[in-house]
């Protein structure tokens, strides 16, 4: 069994953000990097898509506008509740599940493609590790997998209480009080070693976080199911 203790604290932290007063309109447009991705593959031949930790669901909404059928699932209800309302707004037609990363709910085998975008390493290295393998059940033979985490360079990497290592209790992010853990190039080749990886980036810049100038050192990981 895994320790989901950590997810449990991470979906109050965010329940409580997305019910909080606070801006979310930067969470209503794509990531531009997701975007390139998405005209990079094809809903002919890849259709079932999943927004894993979908958040207002920004990227569901753009695999949906671009022919793709689709699943968002997130843990805080606040959030899926927000997107089922902007589905229906925008006519469109997507199957959202309030659910953790390791439900049950979500089908084996049942995806071209999944996304997991700044979501699966919000906790402990062996929950990280459990969330990958769990994706390459839910993918179909020679599925795809796009995923980030923050590398060992990003600003918030040794701020707040360390509760494993390379693992903290960030009082830098989004929300304070949430886990994140923390790769380098060699971790993530071993936690991949159920997928064939086709593309790592690391993107670096700075960005303004509750008023405070920021270095983010991210991970973006395009990989396919060995």
């Amino acid at each position: 069994m895994h320790d989901l203790e950590p997810m449990k604290h991470d979906k109050g932290i965010w329940e409580d953000y997305w019910r909080g007063d606070e801006d979310h309109s930067r969470w209503k447009h794509p990531a531009p990097e997701v975007m390139e991705f998405i005209a990079s593959v094809s809903p002919e031949k890849r259709p079932d898509v999943l927004d894993l930790g979908c958040g207002l669901g920004r990227h569901a909404v753009a695999f949906a506008r671009a022919g793709f059928s689709v699943t968002a699932c997130d843990a805080s209800e606040e959030a899926i509740a927000h997107l089922s309302g902007w589905a229906r707004d925008l006519s469109l037609s997507i199957r959202t599940l309030a659910c953790d990363v390791m439900s049950e709910l979500l089908p084996e085998d049942g995806f071209h493609i999944v996304l997991a975008y700044n979501v699966i390493y919000h906790g402990r290295r062996h929950q990280l590790a459990a969330a990958i393998d769990h994706v390459r059940r839910l993918l179909r033979a020679d599925g795809l997998f796009y995923f980030t985490c923050p590398s060992r360079e990003d600003g918030k990497y040794g701020f707040g209480r360390e509760v494993a290592p390379h693992t903290f209790l960030c009082e830098k992010s989004i929300t304070p009080g949430d886990i994140h853990y923390f790769a380098d190039k060699a971790d993530l080749d071993e936690l991949l070693s159920g997928f064939f990886q086709i593309e790592r980036t690391k993107r670096e810049g700075h960005w303004v976080n509750r008023g405070e100038r920021q270095f983010y050192s991210n991970w973006h990981l395009l990989a396919r199911k060995a």
